[in-house]
């Protein structure tokens, strides 16, 4: 079953609003196992949406429309649907009913300009709204079913998932309820991924690989309609074995969620130092829910004085190596160890650029260090995209890397 979404509206094309509709319910309709071949987006003419809605009917079985029903002269999608089915529009008397309820039960005056909102096409099956003052509808156009809902993305919301997502369950029931693995990865550059996957069509047809990258991870998405889990084990297995420790999660995980439930399934806890990233590591662990289950302690150490003053640092380490060096790091990890009084600790030293660099230390200079119950140890790492920000954030994810590999160590 082919489905399309279609958007209505000036301030979808102009870009006054950004379309949040679509999203949802590509998202519903993939979890209903229906397929989204085309999303389209018109503007509030009435030639141009029966046009569209003409096209779609020839084409696909389901069509999901947002927008245009409400009482102003710029919406027109019921009339346009009304000159795509070949029906003469008409005043719906349940559609009116419906409002009138609604608008008493809110203490809201009832005009007659919103009488225009239950102005709807002959035949047209009226889906009453609950949650704001427009009726949807459905109407058969061709071979397709459209279900025409308010551009309101709670009222949308509300309404596919009260009335039109049962409809669509008793057209499609659950067997084609499409599975997703979702496998994280970091270290890798998306052609990369690519390259070392590329035999996977092959091996086993009937599912698909997908990518998105979310820097600086990629997704890599294995998905099939009527398959098992047992049946999903055999490709996911085999994209494992191919990215091998590149892979950081089998659960769409995120490097500090994984990190996190790593900390809480040991009943661990944990202390970050921080000087090029600035506390964005901090603020990736502090972004999950829960982490004050395991997070203690975190702090920025910009100058050498502060790395001293609260860390601990040796001063003969800085003057020997300067702030950017692996026994720098590990310093600064030991003492945030000792400071927050965490089973672990992380920190980060470095140059993010765009200046700052020699040619004994350039810009993407990181060093890293780990401190756990068994010691600890520092890394360097010249991790240069040509970005601050993306330096910064790319320190942070490779630290979180770092521990959660000893995190993962039986």
């Amino acid at each position: 079953m082919i489905a399309e979404i279609l958007s209505t509206g000036d301030e979808v094309l102009l870009g006054d609003i950004t379309d949040t509709n679509s999203r949802f319910l590509c998202r519903r309709l993939k979890d209903a196992g229906i397929a989204v071949s085309r999303i389209t987006a018109v503007g509030d003419d009435l030639s141009k949406i029966s046009s569209v809605l003409k096209a779609i009917g020839a084409r696909v079985d389901i069509c999901l429309v947002t927008g245009g029903l409400g009482p102003t002269c710029d919406d027109l999608t019921a009339q346009a649907c009304a000159v795509a089915a070949g029906k003469d529009i008409e005043l719906n008397l349940h559609a009116l009913s419906s409002m009138k309820s609604y608008f008493k039960k809110k203490g809201y005056p009832f005009s007659k300009a919103n009488e225009k909102q239950a102005m709807l096409p002959l035949d047209a099956r009226v889906i009453e709204n609950d949650w704001g003052t427009a009726p949807g509808f459905e109407m058969k156009i061709a071979q397709c079913r459209f279900f025409f809902m308010p551009g309101v993305p709670l009222e949308m919301q509300q309404m596919f998932k009260m009335v039109i997502r049962p409809d669509l369950r008793k057209m499609t029931g659950d067997s084609g309820q499409i599975k997703i693995e979702r496998l994280m990865v970091f270290g890798l550059a998306e052609s990369m991924v690519g390259s070392k996957l590329e035999k996977f069509a092959l091996k086993f047809p009937g599912f698909v690989l997908g990518f998105r990258a979310r820097f600086p991870m990629i997704e890599v998405k294995i998905m099939a309609s009527h398959a098992s889990d047992q049946e999903m084990a055999a490709p996911r297995d085999w994209v494992m074995a191919q990215l091998g420790r590149k892979v950081i999660s089998t659960e769409g995980l995120t490097l500090a969620q994984e990190t996190g439930r790593l900390l809480a399934e040991k009943g661990q806890t944990l202390s970050i130092a921080e000087s090029c990233t600035g506390g964005l590591i901090a603020n990736l662990i502090t972004d999950v829910a829960g982490a004050s289950d395991y997070f203690l302690f975190s702090a920025i150490t910009y100058a050498n004085t502060a790395k001293m003053d609260i860390l601990k640092v040796s001063p003969s380490t800085l003057e020997a190596h300067g702030a950017v060096h692996e026994q720098t790091a590990v310093e600064m990890a030991q003492g945030a160890r000792k400071a927050g009084k965490s089973d672990w600790a992380v920190s980060t030293t470095g140059i993010a650029g765009p200046g700052g660099g020699s040619d004994e230390k350039p810009v993407g200079t990181v060093c890293i260090g780990v401190a756990g119950p068994d010691g600890a140890s520092g890394r360097r790492f010249v991790l240069n995209t040509g970005d601050r920000a993306k330096n910064k954030l790319l320190f942070a994810a490779t630290a979180l890397e770092l521990l959660r590999r000893e995190l993962s160590q039986d």
